[in-house]
């Protein structure tokens, strides 16, 4: 098991300033300084953005966990059963399965009768290509690491499928200089999560990697990850945390949600401190995500929803009431280099503390297209803002509804401006929580299905087009009221989300004293 970072006694008088207190505070300039450090580890974050071309500390980790171990010649896979609940070597554990496990078996956790299995014997080292874990459901059985550790370290070649379960409440502490990742899964190559809940995780280290995971690649199927923080600590240096909820190199998202989640970390002024993706943090690959939510998630400083190194999707989705405490990029942050491709989506609501509270496009960000899609009630610092971009950006689509962009940003002739009347986050619905439209909003029969999906983000039993034509967004009216959840403003978010920082920040604290005092 890993054991928890300590403050060297000499260093106390430099207390852990977290960064929540920043929503009161101006940010502090980044400024270098010299420091005696591994060389693996840098003293100023980020690293550059053409990380294709480095070894960077985390790629570097990635590259020693993705060892192929392969199951022996001639074996076929093979199911084991799991028949008790103890955390122990016993037979039947969850334990002494994963110990016996080759490549491409499947543990069979579906007949267990209890509803969590505590992991008091540290993560579960899956050393093996492909696993997969089979649950009853992730209302039915919890792995609850207690903060322990994280739950599941995956140092293979394949993939790792999770599926019916829920992961809860793992922690991984990197020990002085080393960097943080994955608090409740870290996987070397592949991760895959169906119909599963991972939740309330931390990663802390001076550079933090996926609050709740970290993976090559990851896959979700009906799936959740929320409540989870990466938190960039270290007594003396500059931090980073990228990724509360999830930090992967590549990603296929289908029907499922990143909520509640964030990056947070310590202001060792005057060094610089980089707190990005308060949900999901896509490295170089990007990917698609589609019929899915990225809601109420915060970042310190970029991108409270999520942003990405590789080129995008966005189809069939919703991304609400995320927030950045000081810089751009309140829902969607598009990086240099890359673009976006938003299909019949919603971006609404969403406050960054500088600019683009809905969509921020900075510097050499790549012309991008937005086709049927509702963005609009975001707000920042700056005012009235749901796209913006730091430099002279073209647009391309059609059929879409933005209130207010900034100057640099050339929409398609056709974009309406109009107040879209969206209700707040509710269940309407199918898998996810969604935005609903009033009976007279503008966007309702002014959209297009240029992908041609049978539904809208809520799946079978709501038609894409209803009526004979699409609505613009994520939400298709289809003549019902939505049941709205009390979220009248990004401010009430905001609210819950300083609150949950600042009993995150005491937490820590208490459990810092204690390593101090031990």
């Amino acid at each position: 098991m890993q054991k928890r970072a300590s403050i060297d006694p000499s260093h106390r008088h430099l207390a852990r300033r977290v960064l929540a207190l920043s929503l009161l505070a101006g940010l502090v300039d980044p400024y270098a300084a010299a420091n005696s450090l591994p060389a693996d580890i840098p003293l100023q974050w980020p690293l550059a953005h053409e990380r294709a071309a480095q070894t960077t500390p985390l790629r570097a980790r990635l590259d020693a966990l993705r060892i192929s171990r392969p199951a022996p010649a001639g074996s076929q896979p093979r199911v084991l059963t799991v028949s008790n609940c103890a955390d122990d070597d016993s037979s039947g554990s969850l334990r002494n399965a994963v110990e016996l496990a080759l490549s491409g078996d499947t543990i069979d956790l579906s007949q267990l009768v209890c509803s969590t299995i505590s992991l008091s014997q540290g993560a579960l080292k899956v050393e093996l290509d492909d696993l997969t874990l089979l649950g009853p459901g992730a209302d039915q059985l919890t792995l609850d690491a207690g903060g322990r550790d994280r739950i599941l370290l995956h140092p293979g070649s394949g993939t790792l499928t999770i599926s019916g379960l829920t992961l809860a409440n793992g922690r991984f502490d990197a020990v002085d200089n080393d960097i943080g990742f994955g608090g409740c899964v870290a996987s070397g190559a592949m991760l895959v999560l169906r119909d599963s809940v991972v939740r309330d995780c931390l990663a802390v280290g001076v550079g933090s990697y996926g609050g709740a995971v970290l993976s090559g690649h990851l896959t979700m199927r009906n799936s959740t990850i929320s409540g989870s923080s990466a938190f960039g600590d270290h007594p003396t240096n500059g931090t980073a945390a990228y990724g509360g909820g999830a930090f992967a190199y590549g990603v296929n998202i289908l029907d499922s949600t990143i909520s509640g989640n964030s990056a947070i970390g310590t202001d060792n002024a005057p060094l610089s401190h980089w707190e990005i993706g308060g949900g999901l943090f896509i490295a170089r690959n990007g990917g698609s995500i589609e019929r899915s939510t990225i809601s109420d998630n915060f970042a310190i400083r970029f991108a409270g929803g999520l942003t990405q190194e590789g080129n995008l999707e966005l189809r069939n989705s919703t991304v609400s009431g995320n927030v950045t405490a000081q810089d751009d990029g309140g829902g969607l942050r598009v990086r240099q280099v890359t673009s976006i491709r938003v299909i019949n989506s919603t971006i609404a609501g969403n406050h960054a503390g500088s600019h683009g509270g809905g969509i921020s496009f900075i510097d050499n960000a790549l012309p991008s297209t937005l086709v049927s899609s509702l963005v609009s009630d975001n707000s920042s610092a700056s005012g009235a803002d749901d796209v913006y971009s730091s430099m002279s950006l073209q647009i391309s689509g059609s059929n879409n509804l933005v209130m207010q962009a900034g100057g640099n940003v050339q929409l398609p002739a056709d974009t309406l401006t109009a107040d879209p009347l969206l209700l707040p986050l509710a269940d309407n619905g199918g898998a996810t929580l969604t935005r609903a439209l009033l009976l007279d909003s503008p966007a309702i029969d002014q959209g297009e299905n240029p992908d041609v999906r049978a539904t809208d983000q809520r799946g079978a039993g709501y038609p894409r087009e209803y009526n004979g034509r699409a609505d613009i967004g994520a939400y298709e009216y289809q003549g019902n009221n939505a049941r709205a959840l009390p979220l009248d403003a990004w401010s009430q978010v905001a609210t819950w989300v300083l609150a949950g920082l600042l009993a995150l920040t005491a937490g820590l604290r208490r459990q810092t004293q204690r390593a101090v005092r031990d």
